[in-house]
């Protein structure tokens, strides 16, 4: 399948998870099995599933050709260069692609003067009336060709002015060492370009990143929207090689983002087509570029599989003019096909699991309680079919070991009240020990300290000081969680052993993979800030907006982890109780049909009857909820599995 089948079949599945969610969220309402807790928690979920994105960044030193790259991988059947990419036009600003259905066709641009403002990127995309708009046609490419143009637009301010914003340092004085009176500097700071393009409209998120200088100025851009990205493509020049420049940006700004499972990162070697020589053979060239990408390898210490030779500016042609041996020449679909099956195919394995762990785990508990539910009233059913009326002595047996079930259910009811009520206190404890407001309190505190240090390491000291705070509130929240796991799993394993409810387990939680997060994200941070690929680092402004950046992402991190320890917290015990009130209705429908049947004969054949007629809708529910589990389980590689193995034979 070609990258836009893949990804439009990518989205109908994340559609069929979403189906399945509100399929259990109708099946939890009818049969009056919902609460508040659990409905906040699917909500979510789904939520989350739709609106997730698929982030392809490109990242890359001036004049690598990585616009012209990202017009051939997505935009060439608009049969134009769609975006700037001409010699001496390059992209100035950050530009995000996307497509917003609710705002439209629009370019947005943040003006960079934004840059002496305390706000940051995500909290300006928060206020559109901060940006410049440029409505969009997109019936038009020529219009919206136009329109882009405004993303390499540039202006001369003072060097004073230039200083002011952090986007001019000592090294960028001419070789005579005279300052000049002014400086080019980007016109824009950020760019927001959203129409209903078939990729975009299918979740598909482009993020185009200029330069050494950009990153090393923007901090957000390297700690938090590169590493949400799914894929980073790293783009050199096969006509230079990896310079010094490109090997500060891989190293300080890029290497760092491969850590993760969830995050692909390859290189792409463009401009091959300048090798292209017909005074040598294909043999000759094939050599050369051979030699070029195990040199790239070994600077890069990457493996020779994820480095992609091609030329974007032959491939755009070629789909442009439909010439097929020219765009097997470019070498471009072994990129596309890296994105769609590697990348894809990844990011739909861990969607699949995020989803299997949160709603599957609630659907399997539901299908647990159910189909014990259905062998009981099976039992029941075999018991009265191998009941003897005239034999008072058997049906007396049964009463009695009904009412010994009924006493015990009591002694259970009782014991499991006792056992919610520490288990609600050493929930509130966990719940106020990892508190927003906790957390919030903290980095206020802390905040005030970097605002009026006016040196670089009296902010770095109060860094120091608030990450100190906010993992010391980690490491007790991840002790309060583990003790409260344990509380819950000797709750599930008593009733187990007393009352016999062993086939119900008890939800698996954990936040200790959040302290590595936390702890890699300041060490980020302080490598960001201690590079030295640009003297830019020495820039209070920067430096502000550095620790600004890291607070903003720890901040958002303790956050999620209240919520996601809320919603365990409010379901952990749920099974047991489903159980409690399962097992209750059973027992008491027993010592009915006992009751009647002592009277005849006739009113055993009537209770069978009445048990098979209860029966039968519960096996209706077990059905529904294995319908639903398979939904959610099943399915979670694509047909297009074999072509993924074959793709990485290939590469």
């Amino acid at each position: 399948m070609q990258f836009q089948q893949q990804l439009h079949a990518y989205g109908q599945w994340k559609s069929r998870l979403a189906e399945a969610i509100e399929k259990y969220h109708a099946w939890l309402r009818k049969y009056d099995l919902s609460s508040k807790e659990v409905e906040e928690m699917l909500f979510g979920m789904r939520e989350n599933l739709m609106s997730e994105r698929m982030t392809i960044a490109f990242v890359a030193e001036f004049s690598r050709g990585k616009t012209e790259l990202i017009n051939a991988l997505f935009f060439s059947e608009t049969g134009v260069r769609l975006l700037p990419s001409t010699p001496g036009r390059t992209t100035m600003c950050p530009t995000e692609i996307f497509y917003d259905a609710r705002g439209g066709s629009y370019i947005r641009l943040l003006a960079i003067e934004s840059r002496l403002d305390d706000a940051s990127l995500s909290e300006y995309k928060e206020r559109p009336d901060r940006w410049l708009q440029i409505d969009l046609d997109p019936s038009s490419p020529i219009q919206m060709q136009e329109a882009f143009q405004e993303l390499v637009a540039v202006k001369r301010v003072s060097v004073a002015e230039a200083k002011r914003l952090g986007l001019y340092h000592e090294d960028m004085k001419p070789a005579d060492g005279i300052e000049p009176d002014s400086v080019e500097i980007p016109c824009w700071r950020h760019a927001l370009i959203s129409f209903p393009h078939p990729l975009l409209e299918e979740g598909l998120v482009i993020l185009d990143t200029p330069g050494l200088n950009a990153l090393g100025s923007e901090p957000e851009l390297t700690l938090s929207m590169l590493p949400s990205a799914q894929a980073v493509l790293f783009v050199l020049a096969a006509d230079t090689g990896v310079t010094k420049s490109d090997m500060d940006m891989w190293q300080n700004h890029v290497r760092g983002l491969d850590g993760s499972q969830q995050r692909h990162l390859a290189v792409v070697m463009n401009k091959i087509d300048t090798l292209w020589d017909d005074l040598q053979s294909d043999a000759s060239i094939e050599q050369s570029l051979h030699a070029q990408v195990k040199e790239t390898a070994r600077l890069l210490n990457v493996e020779e599989k994820v480095i992609f030779p091609l030329s974007a500016k032959q491939a755009l042609l070629a789909k442009v003019k439909k010439d097929e041996a020219l765009l097997q020449k470019s070498r471009l679909q072994r990129l596309e096909h890296y994105l769609g099956q590697d990348v894809l195919q990844s990011r739909r394995q861990i969607v699949q699991q995020s989803i299997t762990h949160g709603v599957g785990r609630l659907v399997s508990e539901s299908l647990g309680v159910v189909r014990t539910e259905v062998a009981q009233l099976q039992q029941q059913l075999e018991e009265l079919r191998n009941l003897d009326t005239k034999n008072e002595d058997m049906t007396a047996k049964l009463m009695e070991e009904t009412r010994i079930q009924q006493s015990r259910y009591l002694q259970c009811v009782d014991s499991f009240q006792a056992s919610k009520r520490v288990y609600a206190m050493q929930a509130k404890r966990m719940l106020e020990v990892l508190s927003p407001k906790r957390v919030d309190q903290i980095i206020k505190k802390h905040t005030r300290s970097m605002e009026a240090s006016f040196t670089t390491y009296g902010m770095k000291q109060a860094m120091k000081a608030v990450f100190d705070d906010l993992s010391a509130l980690l490491h007790e929240g991840v002790q309060v969680v583990e003790d409260t796991q344990s509380l819950i799993d000797g709750i599930y394993q008593r009733f187990a052993k007393e009352h016999g409810y062993g086939d119900i387990k008890p939800p698996a939680f954990s936040i200790r993979d959040y302290r590595v997060t936390l702890e890699d994200l300041f060490n980020e941070g302080e490598n960001f800030r201690t590079s030295m690929s640009s003297t830019l680092m020495e820039q209070h402004l920067v430096i502000q907006k550095l620790y600004a950046t890291i607070l903003s992402k720890a901040r958002k991190l303790l956050h999620q982890v209240y919520k996601e320890t809320a919603n365990w917290s409010a379901v952990a015990l749920s099974p047991l109780v489903h159980q409690i009130k399962e097992h209750k209705k059973l027992i008491e429908q027993r010592l009915g049909v006992l009751r009647k049947v002592n009277q005849s004969k006739e009113a055993l054949e009537s209770e069978m009857e009445k048990l098979e007629q209860a029966l039968a809708p519960v096996l209706v529910q077990q059905r529904e909820l294995e319908d639903i589990l398979k939904l959610i389980e099943g399915d979670g590689v694509t047909a297009a599995e074999p072509a993924a193995q074959s793709a990485a034979a290939v590469s």
